[in-house]
């Protein structure tokens, strides 16, 4: 009874699935499981090969793809509440994307099969499908152009400003990034070195564009860094 109110609870945490109603929400956790993945862990290599969609309970999903010259590029960030895998559950044609933990994760890793069930009923479920999925296109696309052509601070700074239009928090006139991210993890998001984002991290904080304080980053000049 406890794992399955865990389930339900981070199922009720998705804004996408908000519409579900109580049955069809109990049907979705019925069918799922919670799943725990260490730091740089691999959740899947091809969505197309698993029988789940995944809901994030806590953490962050890095995914990516790899380019041509065998660069693996950072195409998108899942943190708490947010689900990947679910267009090509009702497409059928899976994810094209590979999904590793950036950090640690609580995953919740939703049925497909139960999933299309309640989909063909809810039609609140599918308008929000439709819009996240063309406001998200625009964003990946905007992103896979900067990672794959972009210098070392344009890769860093698309970084910065992706999180922060995702998870930032107002701070005064700044944006406040409250993420678990070493150095490390925003290098190898942005296909770099920890010693070049370093560098690039130093520089904008002496020009006064960030603070950074241990593993947070409080964004000074949010505009600053879309110029970038």
């Amino acid at each position: 009874m406890e794992r399955l109110i865990a389930r339900r609870d981070i199922i009720q945490r998705a804004p996408l699935l908000g519409s579900l109603t109580e049955d069809q929400i109990h049907t979705l956790a019925g069918g799922s499981r919670i799943a725990r993945y260490r730091r740089g862990e691999s959740i899947w290599q091809h969505g197309r090969e698993v029988p789940f969609f995944g809901i994030v309970g806590d953490g962050f999903v890095r995914m990516t793809r790899s380019s041509a010259q065998g660069n693996e590029l950072t195409l998108d960030l899942m943190g708490p509440g947010q689900i990947f895998g679910l267009l090509g559950t009702v497409d059928g044609q899976g994810c094209p994307l590979m999904a590793h933990a950036l950090t640690e994760v609580v995953l919740l890793k939703g049925s497909k099969r139960a999933l299309l069930e309640i989909y063909g009923e809810n039609h609140v479920l599918k308008d929000g499908l439709v819009r996240r999925t063309s406001i998200r296109m625009h964003q990946k696309l905007d992103l896979m152009a900067r990672m794959s052509t972009g210098t070392v601070e344009d890769r860093i700074a698309a970084i910065l400003v992706t999180l922060a239009e995702a998870y930032g928090e107002p701070f005064g006139d700044a944006v406040a990034l409250e993420l678990p991210l070493t150095r490390r993890q925003i290098g190898e998001m942005a296909g770099t070195t920890t010693e070049s984002t370093i560098r690039v991290l130093s520089r904008w904080e002496k020009q006064g564009w960030i603070t950074t304080v241990k593993q947070q980053i409080l964004i000074q000049d949010l505009d600053r860094l879309r110029t970038v």
